[in-house]
């Protein structure tokens, strides 16, 4: 990635909430912060709350993760959600694991990308 593109990648991931907790510190984008801010999405997309939205004080990737921690798991999900796909509770389930493990706070705990 040249310096121009990766400056570019850095700046968008500033958007609030989407950004890996040490991609301001490391000032370089990697594969362990893209998958973060895929993780990101895909916890948007199953809350249904956006990243950038304070939950008690704690930003979406920490909300979810102590909503899981004190096994309030069916809170986490979109009511919306829950109601379309009543029958595939598993598949929710595999998706918010799969998420959480992209927004691990250490990198190298994240996925790696294949």
């Amino acid at each position: 990635m040249t310096t121009t593109a990766a400056s570019n990648v850095i700046a968008t991931a500033r958007a609030l909430g989407y950004r890996a907790p040490k991609l301001s510190k490391l000032k370089k984008a990697n594969t362990k912060t893209d998958v973060y801010s895929l993780g990101v999405i895909m916890l948007e997309l199953l809350t249904g709350k956006t990243p950038g939205e304070a939950m008690n004080g704690l930003d979406l990737p920490q909300w979810v993760a102590s909503i899981v921690k004190e096994e309030w798991t069916n809170e986490v999900f979109d009511l919306e959600l829950m109601r379309a796909a009543p029958s595939i509770g598993d598949e929710l389930l595999n998706t918010l694991k799969l998420a959480l493990h992209c927004v691990d706070p250490s990198p190298s705990a994240r996925p790696e990308v294949q």
